[in-house]
């Protein structure tokens, strides 16, 4: 960043550098853990966007690492609830009368081949980095690092798999 001196940025990036030890042992204590520099790289990042001045940048830097940690906290529940949504069957009957095993058979083929032209139309690296995920068991920080590319990257690509296929599922209810 271009910053003069004198700017109100580059005060504050001078404290962020001289506070970032303690941004990180908050960021841990917040249960951000393994994931407590990322937490402060992404509040580094959001810092460089900062043209104001700050009265206070000491409590500033904390309630952005507060406030990073939250984000990081709410976008793990959700990919929680929406693999939870995935790995249990939806729509099925309970009744307790299991269709003929034939016919699910058929059902079963016919949403796979489906889903498999959908990844498809989809293209590479979304369709890839969703089967390594959901089929192969691979974790985003892996596939980030295999894939070359950022966790938030990685988090992209499996939104835009899972919304093809949630359009499949609700074109099929």
């Amino acid at each position: 960043m271009n910053a003069s001196v004198n700017s109100p940025a580059a005060g504050l990036e001078a404290i962020f550098t001289e506070m970032r030890p303690a941004l990180v042992r908050r960021a841990a204590a917040m249960g951000a853990a393994g994931d407590a520099e990322d937490v402060v790289q992404d509040v580094w990042l959001k810092l460089r966007g900062v043209d104001a001045p700050v009265a206070s940048p000491h409590a500033y830097l904390l309630r952005m690492v507060y406030t990073a940690v939250l984000d990081r906290r709410r976008g793990t529940r959700r990919a929680a609830a929406r693999d939870a949504a995935w790995s249990t069957p939806a729509n099925l009957p309970d009744d307790g009368i299991e269709p003929a095993d034939a016919e699910r058979r058929l059902i079963a083929l016919q949403t796979l081949q489906a889903v498999e032209s959908r990844l498809t139309a989809l293209g590479d690296p979304a369709a890839a980095i969703f089967r390594r995920h959901r089929i192969d068991g691979v974790t985003q920080r892996k596939l980030a690092e295999e894939f070359g590319m950022g966790l938030s990257t990685i988090e992209k690509h499996l939104r835009r798999a899972y919304a093809v296929l949630l359009d499949l599922q609700e074109g099929q209810a």
